[in-house]
């Protein structure tokens, strides 16, 4: 018969022997100290983030979050990996939540305006400008047989973040309406943002802005209106020649020659030091031979700034409307700086045409 031998517990190579008479528990208390010391560390990049209000998962779709089959949408690559990704209801709900939106070293426009962009193209739609002054903003879409809610917003740690949720309804009826109970609550927590966050209002000028510069990356700024054409910054501004600025017709048939010249030679001498890239000019209508309203423009560069401006005449006396486009050139000298003056200057004149079209396709 073998010998009895007291049960033994192990615990990171280290065996104690337990004797029936000694109490358990301070035993056990050790085992839990030792098992925390040599426990190995997590590292924080590994840890999944606290999901806010608005991306709890379980607590919106009404459902265990479970993985997604399918990888995620080619078109929100630019977006970058998300933070979390969650799907259910048989694959048709999918959640994607970037916890923290970095800013982008190579545009002007701030790291929620881009992320506003690129979620609007993610999902196929076209988005208002992002405003300075929002700390949020909603979107809701549905093209293709997928509805789409997604918000970005400032997070009380002044991070901006992202949160997309898609759905694709069943195509039997009883579980597309318990699904769409639940997504009707989905779509009222994204767009609870929007009550403190309203949209600008809108001038003629701004209207026609917004038609000229569909699908850009766009921000509007509190003194300014702001997008990204090309690569390059584009920041609008109304703007005026003060009191030495002449009278312009507002009919293309009194438009003169000898006017512009005069409107040339007052620009000259408003600005002395500037190299005019384009005098000042009569803009030719959106559709040759069209009886619009006259339009003009001129474009110059200051040291490492090209500015443009146009000018729209209003019909009756009723005024001009004034908007001037400047950008900056990127660092360079010599010819190269002369280079990159003369393709800012075609840019800038390009993107006033478009806005002087979209004032007549809107406004004439």
């Amino acid at each position: 018969m073998n010998a009895m031998f007291f049960p033994t517990t192990r615990v990171s190579r280290i065996v104690m022997t337990i004797s029936p008479q000694r109490s358990l528990a301070p035993i056990f208390a050790g085992i839990l100290v030792l098992g925390a010391l040599h426990a190995p560390p997590v590292a924080a990049a590994g840890r999944t983030p606290a999901a806010p209000a608005v991306a709890d998962f379980t607590e919106l779709s009404g459902t265990r979050a479970g993985t997604c089959a399918a990888p995620v949408e080619p078109a929100l690559a630019p977006m970058g990996t998300p933070a979390l990704r969650h799907c259910a209801w048989s694959q048709r709900l999918e959640m994607l939540y970037w916890q923290d939106v970095p800013a982008n070293p190579n545009t002007c426009l701030p790291a929620a305006a881009i992320a506003w962009h690129r979620l609007g193209a993610g999902v196929g739609a076209v988005l208002r400008p992002w405003s300075a002054a929002w700390s949020g903003q909603s979107l809701l879409v549905q093209t293709g047989g997928m509805v789409q809610a997604g918000m970005v917003w400032r997070q009380e740690g002044g991070q901006w973040s992202v949160v997309l949720w898609r759905w694709r309804p069943s195509d039997r009826i009883p579980t597309r309406h318990w699904q769409a109970g639940h997504w009707k609550n989905i779509a009222g927590a994204v767009r609870a943002i929007d009550a403190a966050n309203p949209e600008p209002s809108r001038t003629p000028l701004m209207t026609a802005w917004l038609d000229a510069t569909n699908g850009k990356p766009r921000l509007l700024a509190a003194d300014s209106w702001r997008w990204v054409s090309d690569g390059a910054c584009l920041d609008l501004r109304s703007a005026s020649l003060g009191q030495a600025q002449m009278h312009l017709p507002h009919s293309r048939d009194d438009a003169r020659l000898e006017q512009r010249s005069a409107m040339q030679l007052l620009l000259a001498r408003r600005f002395p030091g500037a190299e005019w890239l384009r005098n000042f000019s009569l803009i030719e209508p959106a559709i040759s031979g069209d009886r619009t309203g006259a339009k003009f423009l001129a474009v110059w560069r200051e040291g490492a700034t090209v500015s443009g401006q146009l000018w729209i005449p209003l019909r009756d006396e009723g005024g001009i409307v004034r908007a001037r486009i400047s950008s900056e050139l990127p660092a360079a000298t010599g010819a190269a700086l002369q280079e990159a003056a003369r393709a800012r200057a075609v840019l800038l004149e390009r993107e006033l045409g478009k806005l002087a079209h979209a004032w007549e396709a809107r406004h004439e």
